[in-house]
């Protein structure tokens, strides 16, 4: 049987970025329209039961990313009897989960709503969406087998096409459903037809790329699951960890605070997450697999060489974007969500302090994946979520969101600014103050632009529609392109070189 082809890697990091993109883009002007129908509390509403049946993803045990390793490992093989075990294992598994996550949310619907002193008003539609969404979270774990298999056989295109349709046919759904003025259950059902196309676009791709995978529940095996389990532990963890550090926000404002304040508080949670998958798949994304080959190869020194050089790309890139949204994030809040969402400003500011130190080290995240030395870095993640919710609990009934910023900020500073700088230090054998000296000449001019238009207002360019937003932010990122290239002149030569090369074939 003929091995499948494999998408370039061109091809693959290119649809990954475009992917990114269209979800950034639609996610952004969607995400206005649904405010703007549905109001602060609806609004409020609607992020806390995303972010409540969300919590459901950590049931896969990691085995989805384990799901990814035993595939590509078989297919290179070509041990398809092997291949078809570790599908169907983790097959049963995930229709077992899928099933659990239904039942619990017909079981939690009423219980949830009452612990969140849902308002009369609202009471049944949060019932209702917590059934919804719980059959599309069932869904989507057969679903996301499908793709893990795809990304298995480097088929990244087919994948992030899927991705793509689903996120545009969701879209489409949403804006006539509050067309139809059906509000947050129209929302729902919406997220539901795109879960079950999802599930549909995946299935025929692997039938159609891959006809030696056979879908029988009965070549599961207990020895294959042992193996998968094992494997996924280390993710799973960091999943948990991860579910802690960033989408307990929710949580802990909706019961210690109100619906009305998570709405408020959720639009600097949503520029965070588009800043944070921005970073990462420029940079985590990209230089494990380069880091990984290398060190296979024994070359430690262009390893360490690799490494300082991405950390300086992860840093540029990450205090570029973080000096535009500490800029312009007043002027943007109010063009996107509007006056009642600008309680969200400090909170934001806050927040991406701390998330431009955390991405600006990236690419140590993307190390310590390729040298197998994530296990560590995955209990300190867990603590850091465990300090996150405790604090966040303690603060937020005396500051309000504000609080609950600082309750993230806080555990993310302290690791990001020693322990992981330390531990980095120790595995690659480097020095500390030569890994934090890469920060540095990024990081100092974004405390030049700011303090520059925090104590000179007059500075601040006036930006009052999308056009002159994306003018001004291109503005604003350009110091950092020309002090990037004037430390790495080398960079600019190659990237001269390649467009000429480009436009003379």
């Amino acid at each position: 049987m003929n091995e499948p082809k494999r998408n370039s890697l061109f091809v693959s990091i290119f649809s990954n970025w475009a992917t990114m993109m269209v979800a950034v883009f639609v996610g952004f002007f969607l995400t206005s329209y649904i405010i703007k129908y549905l109001g602060v509390t609806g609004f409020g509403i609607w992020t806390l039961i995303t972010s409540i049946i969300g919590y459901y993803s950590i049931l896969d045990l990691g085995v989805e990313s384990a799901v990814t390793r035993y595939v590509a490992r078989y297919a290179g093989q070509r041990n398809y009897t092997a291949l078809n075990e570790s599908i169907n294992t983790a097959l049963v598994l995930f229709l077992s989960i899928a099933m659990s996550v239904v039942i619990l949310s017909f079981v939690l619907d009423d219980t949830l709503a009452n612990f969140f002193s849902v308002e009369p008003g609202y009471h049944e539609d949060f019932k209702l969406l917590v059934v919804i969404l719980g059959i599309s979270m069932g869904i989507s774990f057969p679903a996301k087998l499908l793709s893990a298999v795809m990304k298995a056989h480097e088929r990244f295109l087919e994948a992030n096409m899927v991705e793509i349709s689903v996120i545009l046919l969701r879209s489409l759904c949403v804006i006539g459903a509050l067309m139809l003025d059906w509000g947050l259950v129209g929302i729902a059902y919406a997220n539901l037809i795109a879960a079950f196309f999802t599930l549909i676009l995946n299935a025929w791709f692997c039938h159609r790329l891959f006809p030696y995978v056979k879908l029988n529940v009965r070549q599961g095996s207990w020895h294959m699951l042992g193996a998968l389990l094992i494997f996924g532990v280390g993710a799973a963890t960091q999943e948990i960890a991860s579910i802690l550090r960033f989408n307990l926000d929710a949580f802990v404002i909706g019961r210690w605070l109100d619906l009305t304040a998570v709405g408020i508080y959720s639009v600097a949670g949503i520029l965070m997450r588009y800043y944070l998958q921005f970073i990462s798949s420029a940079t985590i994304s990209i230089f494990t697999a380069r880091f990984s080959n290398l060190d296979g190869a024994g070359q430690l020194e262009q390893l360490r060489s690799l490494f300082f050089k991405s950390l300086s790309i992860a840093a540029f890139l990450s205090f570029a974007l973080a000096a535009a949204l500490l800029i312009l994030g007043e002027q943007f809040i109010r063009l996107w969500a509007g006056e009642a969402f600008m309680g969200a400003l400090p909170t934001l500011w806050v927040l991406t302090i701390a998330y431009a130190i955390t991405l600006a080290q990236s690419t140590s995240v993307a190390m310590m994946y390729a040298l197998q030395k994530h296990q560590l870095f995955a209990v300190i993640s867990m603590l850091e979520g465990v300090a996150n919710l405790s604090l966040s609990i303690y603060l937020a009934p005396k500051y309000g969101i504000l609080g609950v910023a600082w309750g993230t900020a806080i555990p993310m500073l302290v690791i990001k600014l020693f322990l992981q700088p330390w531990y980095i230090g120790k595995i690659l054998q480097i020095s500390v103050l030569d890994y934090l000296w890469q920060l540095l000449p990024p990081l100092l001019l974004a405390m030049g632009l700011v303090t520059l238009t925090l104590y000179h207002p007059a500075f601040v360019p006036l930006a009052d529609n999308y056009l002159l937003m994306m003018f001004w932010g291109s503005v604003l990122l350009l110091p950092f392109g020309i002090l990037y290239f004037f430390l790495f002149p080398q960079d600019w030569v190659a990237i001269r070189q390649k467009i000429q090369a480009k436009l003379h074939h």
